[in-house]
């Protein structure tokens, strides 16, 4: 085991840590910045985060066929869990589509919603501290690093992609099956546990945290 994560880490490095790096300092500007336009567009921030809770109600209510209210903790888990896993996918897939950067677009429209939700608490007056801290923190910090991970990964992806397409130099990009084969790899031994342990926090422990101090 020791041997498989020293052998992706070396991939990460050389493959993967530049994209991961700069998505993730980019995206976390982007949740800045609309979280600052809530102080200037308050109607329209609650308007919104309105919309984007009833939106991931409707969606665990789809997925599970319950409430979201009605959900125990391991119904929550795994709904959390399952989603994850297909975001991951899908950022991982948009390497797949000749154009440039489309996964790092995707995880930082993640980010733009996440600056969206809490410009919208803070303008309802919510305690944003407080809700970052105990509802949001301890299991996004692992959620989000596992989507940028997918995110530098479907880069890689992209990068080999429009080397082949647009500039036609083959022998500059690994060949297709190579890059799937080892994109499924890393979603395996990294993103697939990084999500496990997030959905299990955000199942059973974040749910907790909130209602001991919020």
């Amino acid at each position: 085991m020791k041997k498989v994560y020293s052998e992706e880490f070396e991939i990460y490095k050389k493959k993967y840590q530049k994209s991961f790096r700069w998505t993730f300092i980019f995206a976390i500007i982007i949740a800045i910045f609309c979280f600052t336009l809530s102080f200037f567009m308050a109607d329209f921030f609650i308007k919104q985060t309105k919309v984007i809770a009833e939106n991931i109600a409707n969606n665990i209510a789809e997925m599970s066929g319950e409430k979201t209210s009605r959900l125990s903790n391991i119904q929550t888990f795994l709904v959390i869990f399952w989603n994850n896993l297909k975001i991951g996918i899908i950022a991982i897939l948009f390497g797949l589509i000749p154009f440039y950067r489309l996964p790092s677009l995707f995880a930082i429209l993640q980010f733009v919603i996440v600056g969206v939700v809490f410009g919208g608490l803070y303008a309802m007056g919510h305690n944003v501290i407080g809700a970052f801290a105990y509802s949001f923190l301890p299991h996004a910090l692992i959620e989000l690093t596992a989507l940028i991970y997918c995110t530098a990964i479907g880069n890689f992806l992209n990068r080999n992609i429009l080397t082949k397409v647009y500039f036609h130099k083959k022998k500059d990009s690994e060949p297709i099956g190579k890059l799937l084969k080892q994109s499924l790899r890393s979603y395996i031994i990294v993103v697939m546990p990084l999500l496990f342990i997030a959905a299990f926090v955000e199942g059973f422990i974040t749910s907790r945290l909130s209602e001991f101090f919020l």
